[in-house]
């Protein structure tokens, strides 16, 4: 409950998870050096931040942190890669939580698994994924259907110069909201590697 709450103060989240995440990863040291770095060029950034609706100012926060952490990990000689996954699982730590306690009030909604992930995101479109995100539902019976055609957070890491950073700090999350919900994701294109469209297929794991 407490990682869900922290998720509304990116700042906090942020510092919290990339210190535990890069302690894990970096040599003794590494890791307060590198976030130090890091808090200086979210600095700069914030200078120059996007302003849109509410939701996706939050995530533009994030993303704007990301970005700080990946640009002088670079700087410090790591590979694009490597310090791609380091955003990963940075991220992930800090949005586990509150996709966790929201996959949990689905319960009130609905037993069928369908159903709930249905709701949770037409909720996350109606909360964080708002303007100037665009999307399309697709009617289907057997999964949850829809199309992403406007990402600001895929523009964000565009006009930045790391377009690759799209992958690491959103679009694999969505591979691990859909497991951590008893789901599979299936999706062939991103506008994140250049597509037109992001095309979100979600079907019940069968496995589970």
């Amino acid at each position: 409950m407490l990682g869900a709450v922290t998720f509304l103060m990116p700042t906090l989240a942020f510092k919290r998870s990339a210190r535990a995440t890069l302690s894990e990863r970096l040599p003794s040291g590494g890791a307060d050096q590198l976030l130090g770095k890091a808090i200086n060029r979210q600095a700069e950034l914030r200078q120059s931040r996007p302003h849109h609706s509410i939701g996706v100012n939050l995530l533009i926060k994030y993303m704007e942190w990301d970005a700080a952490l990946y640009q002088v990990a670079l700087e410090d000689g790591l590979a694009k890669e490597e310090a791609g996954k380091l955003i990963e699982a940075i991220n992930w730590r800090i949005f586990k939580p509150a996709t966790n306690l929201t996959f949990h009030l689905s319960r009130l909604r609905s037993s069928k698994l369908l159903t709930r992930v249905q709701w949770m995101t037409d909720l996350l479109f109606k909360t964080m994924f708002t303007a100037p995100f665009q999307y399309r539902n697709i009617p289907t019976r057997d999964q949850v259907a829809f199309d992403v055609t406007q990402c600001p957070l895929a523009k964000y890491f565009r006009d930045l110069g790391i377009p690759e950073l799209t992958k690491y700090a959103a679009c694999s999350l969505d591979h691990y909201m859909a497991a951590q919900w008893g789901m599979t994701l299936q999706r062939t294109t991103t506008i994140g590697e250049g597509a037109p469209l992001c095309d979100f297929r979600f079907r019940v794991n069968r496995e589970k």
